[in-house]
C-alpha cells in the first residue's frame, strides 16, 4: 500500500520537498537563492568542487545544488520569479537545511553612477510585493540582516577591487508596468507613472522581484534567520541602458560572503539550529 500524504504537508512519495525535491539535509546552512536554474548551474560549474549534488524538479524548473567551495560547504536553489514564487521555495529550503540565504540577483537600477554588471548591495525593501503581506503588516520593515551586508561589502571590496553600490530595493510584482515600464499597449499607468516618481525622489537604489519577500519572511516565519540580497544591475533605468552582464561577479562577491559568516560566531545560533 503506498503512503498517504498529507493535503496540508505535501511531499512527493519519497518524501522530499514537493518543489525543491530536496530532503532534510540536503542543503547547506550556508545558502545562496537564485531565481533561474542557469544561475544555480553556473555557480556549481565555475565554483563549487567537481561532485556537487543537484536537485531537479523537471516539472516545475527548480534546481538545487550543494558542492564546496574554498573547504565550505555552500548550497543554492532556485526560488523562481517573484514574491510568490520565493515563498514557495524558502520554507522547503529551510526544512531542508538552509539557515543564512543570500539573494543573489539582476535588477534596474535607478542609482545615476551605476552601469550595467555592476553589484548593488540591498539594505532593505519597499515592499510592492504581495507575499510578504501575508506574514506581516504593511508597516513592517523589509531589513537585511546587519551581519550580511557587511560580509557583502567586505567581500565586494575583496572581488570587485571597489565599494558595491548600496541601496535600497522597490520589490515589485509585475516587472513591466509594476516598474515603470509600458504594458503591452505601449502605456504606462498613472499610478504606476506617479510611483515610479516617487520612487526616484526617495532615492530607491533599484528594482527587483523578491528581496522583500525573502528579508520580511526570513525575519517572521523564519524566526530572524539572516537574510541579504545583491543584484546585477542588468538595466541602467536612468540612462536607458540594457545588457545582461554581471552574473559571476555577483555569485563570486556572495560566497565570498559566505566564506566571512562561516566563521562569525555570532551566527552559529543560526548555523546550527535544528
Amino acid at each position: 500500500m503506498s503512503k498517504t500524504i498529507s493535503a496540508a504537508k505535501p511531499t512527493t512519495k519519497t518524501g522530499r520537498e514537493y518543489h525543491l525535491h530536496t530532503a532534510p539535509g540536503d542543503l547547506s546552512p550556508l545558502c545562496l537563492a537564485v531565481g533561474a536554474p542557469g544561475r544555480a548551474d553556473m555557480i556549481a560549474r565555475q565554483y563549487f568542487a567537481p561532485g556537487s549534488q543537484r536537485f531537479i524538479n523537471r516539472k516545475r524548473g527548480l534546481v538545487a545544488r550543494t558542492g564546496i567551495y574554498k573547504g565550505i560547504r555552500m548550497s543554492v536553489f532556485t526560488t523562481g520569479m517573484g514574491g510568490a514564487s520565493t515563498g514557495i521555495a524558502l520554507p522547503e529550503a529551510v526544512r531542508t537545511g538552509a539557515r543564512i540565504i543570500i539573494r543573489v540577483g539582476s535588477c534596474g537600477s535607478l542609482l545615476p553612477k551605476s552601469k550595467p554588471g555592476d553589484p548593488i548591495v540591498v539594505t532593505a525593501a519597499v515592499r510592492f510585493d504581495g507575499a510578504s503581506h501575508i506574514w506581516a503588516p504593511p508597516e513592517f520593515p523589509a531589513a537585511a540582516d546587519y551581519r550580511v551586508v557587511a560580509a557583502l561589502m567586505n567581500a565586494g571590496k575583496k572581488v570587485w577591487a571597489k565599494n558595491p553600490h548600496l541601496g535600497i530595493e522597490a520589490t515589485t510584482d509585475d516587472f513591466y508596468n509594476g516598474q515603470g515600464r509600458p504594458d503591452l499597449n505601449d502605456e504606462i499607468s498613472p499610478a504606476m507613472l506617479t510611483r515610479h516618481a516617487e520612487m526616484l525622489r526617495l532615492g530607491v537604489g533599484c528594482y527587483s522581484m523578491e528581496a522583500a519577500t525573502l528579508f520580511t519572511w526570513c525575519a517572521t516565519q523564519g524566526k530572524g534567520l539572516p537574510s541579504r540580497a545583491i543584484n546585477a544591475v542588468y538595466a541602467q533605468r536612468i540612462t536607458n541602458e540594457f545588457k545582461a552582464t554581471g552574473d559571476e561577479l555577483v555569485s563570486e562577491i556572495a560566497l565570498e560572503a559566505l566564506l566571512l559568516l562561516a566563521k562569525d560566531r555570532s551566527l552559529d545560533g543560526f548555523i546550527n539550529r535544528p
